[in-house]
């Protein structure tokens, strides 16, 4: 540790965040709560805790104390500095970087890591005076367009990043001739590049949701540690480099045509790759995806759609962006997976590039991307998991508004006697069909002919109860075997219609499934009378309130309609 210049500061911190992570491991494995571990490690999208879920993580913190003993140990107290103008100065840019890195990030924070980033590409290209020029420019090209850009906000020639790609292999490519750095910084840098491929390979090789995010975020934490530790070795050993170059590290006397080869790449990446994805190839349309989904609508049998090809269709369908709506497969999904990563950096200015280039807006990016983007689709399930919660907890508040509801006490003893558990909230008024009436009970007319105020109506072998629609209702069912008493104190409305059952069975519905409720022919085939009982129920606060719906059934003659509580 006295090797450097904080060592045994840096071993204390390192070991004791590596201590730190290890104990919530092994407290998120015991409990089940793993909210210390994710916010140590930045992991986000845990899901479920279990070894299997926890050991990757627990790595991961490992990896991440390692980068903490890398980045704050400082220089080796062995060996010269570096004393030229230029090598101190990308020491100071490289560690400037450093702390930026563990900022927040507003805008200004934003903006004065572009400019830094400018400053480390210049810097970088005079220190890296051993290499070649023709690398060394085609480095200085690619590393100063990326920032500039942005900077601009010229959406079209952002590339998606690969200009900063291009610079840090040239750059790595320059270090490791160089001599002045280890195989280890190296190795670091060119780790923490495969960051550019990231979103790509989880997409297509982590299934999508949930799950995907979680290895996707751990995978991302993993790579910035070693993006971090790149810069502060570089700049440590630019602080300490030895004498002479390694041996057989320098250029060589094939140095320049390793160069020349490598800045022709460069030249063919930047300009091939995007005329690459003009090429031909087939392309699917909206109505093929249309059709795909009324076959796997009406055959379970049918194959599911693929990630890729439910990207493709969501495009084709939603027309959206309207200028993809001709480009082949192929390339509208590397077109995809590159707006995947867009979408997971979520940087605000690259989404606003995105916008005023592509017409794209990134509150639709999650529905656009679930497909092919692990985060899109965690963004669709939390929320969509955050709506059945919001759900789920207002119906739950709705059942403790019935719950309070004295029940009812019939006067005389019925045949059955049901409080519907959950409140009812039909879209229709609740009717009972039944085939064996004279007239089709589906074209009487009783819907039209009821008064906009009646409470209930009937014709033979068909019965409506009009239920609120506007609000639950807490619904209690009772058959009798004669003619309960009558119940009028504590209801706003009591109406009592005759209703002749050709089939037995009176089963009120609203017709879409959500609302069914118990049989009130108790005796078969014949006549009822069916009393209806209405009250509402007062919220409190901010409480909307429900009504109060009891529905007798008994034995009876007689078609007349008797409102005993107009």
């Amino acid at each position: 540790m006295r090797r450097y210049r904080f060592g045994r500061v840096a071993a204390v911190v390192a070991g004791g965040f590596v201590v730190a992570v290890v104990v919530s491991g092994a407290v998120a494995v015991v409990t089940d709560e793993a909210g210390y571990l994710w916010t140590l490690t930045g992991v986000l999208g845990g899901g479920s805790v279990g070894w299997a879920t926890v050991l990757p993580v627990v790595a991961l913190g490992v990896l991440q104390g390692w980068g903490l003993w890398q980045i704050l140990r400082g220089r080796s107290m062995r060996g010269k500095a570096e004393s030229s103008r230029d090598a101190r100065l990308l020491r100071v840019v490289l560690y400037a970087s450093l702390v930026l890195a563990f900022v927040p990030s507003p805008w200004w924070v934003d903006l004065l890591e572009d400019a830094l980033l400018v400053a480390l590409v210049v810097v970088f290209y005079r220190v890296l005076d051993r290499a070649s020029t023709v690398l060394r420019t085609a480095a200085l090209v690619a590393g100063v367009c990326g920032p500039v850009v942005w900077l601009a906000d010229v959406g079209p020639l952002q590339l998606f990043g690969l200009p900063w790609l291009v610079w840090m292999v040239l750059t790595l490519a320059a270090q490791e001739r160089d001599g002045r750095w280890s195989r280890v910084t190296v190795w670091s840098g060119a780790a923490s590049a495969a960051e550019f491929f990231l979103p790509v390979v989880a997409s297509i090789h982590v299934p999508d949701g949930l799950a995907a995010y979680y290895w996707f975020s751990i995978g991302n934490q993993a790579l910035e540690v070693l993006g971090l530790v790149w810069l502060a070795r570089t700049a440590h050993e630019l602080g300490s480099r030895p004498e002479e170059p390694a041996p057989g590290r320098g250029p060589g006397p094939r140095g320049p045509w390793r160069s020349a080869f490598a800045g022709a790449v460069t030249v063919a990446v930047l300009v091939l790759v995007p005329v690459s994805d003009h090429a031909p190839g087939p392309v699917t349309t909206a109505r093929a995806c249309e059709r795909a989904e009324e076959d796997r609508r009406w055959d379970a049998s049918a194959p599911p759609l693929t990630g890729e090809l439910t990207f493709v269709c969501e495009v084709r369908t939603s027309g959206k962006p309207s200028f993809a709506q001709g480009m082949p497969d192929g390339r509208l999904i590397v077109y995809g997976h590159r707006l995947c990563g867009a979408y997971t950096r979520a940087d605000q200015r690259e989404l606003a590039g995105l916008r005023a280039s592509d017409g794209l807006d990134p509150a639709d990016l999650a529905t656009l991307l679930a497909g092919i983007c692990p985060r899109a689709a965690a963004t669709l399930k939390a929320a969509a998991e955050a709506e059945q919660r919001e759900l789920l907890a207002w119906v739950a508040a709705e059942q403790r508004v019935c719950a309070k509801v004295p029940r009812h006490r019939p006067l005389i003893k019925p045949v059955k006697a049901t409080v519907v558990k959950s409140p009812i909230w039909p879209e229709l008024p609740l009717q009972a069909y039944e085939e064996g009436a004279e007239t089709d009970p589906f074209e009487d007319d009783l819907m039209d002919r009821a008064h906009e105020k009646d409470l209930v109506a009937s014709a033979p072998g068909h019965l409506i109860v009009f239920a609120s629609t506007s609000l639950r209702s807490c619904v209690t069912v009772e058959t009798y075997d004669r003619r309960p008493p009558m119940e009028t104190k504590g209801w706003a409305r009591v109406v009592e219609v005759g209703y002749h059952s050709p089939d037995g069975s009176i089963v009120l519905h609203d017709g879409l499934g959500s609302a069914l409720l118990p049989d009130l022919a108790a005796h078969g085939k014949g006549h009822y009378r069916i009393r209806v009982h209405l009250s509402r129920i007062p919220g409190k606060g901010e409480e909307e309130g429900a009504y109060r719906l009891l529905i007798m059934s008994y034995p009876g003659r007689g078609d007349h309609v008797i409102d005993h509580r107009p």
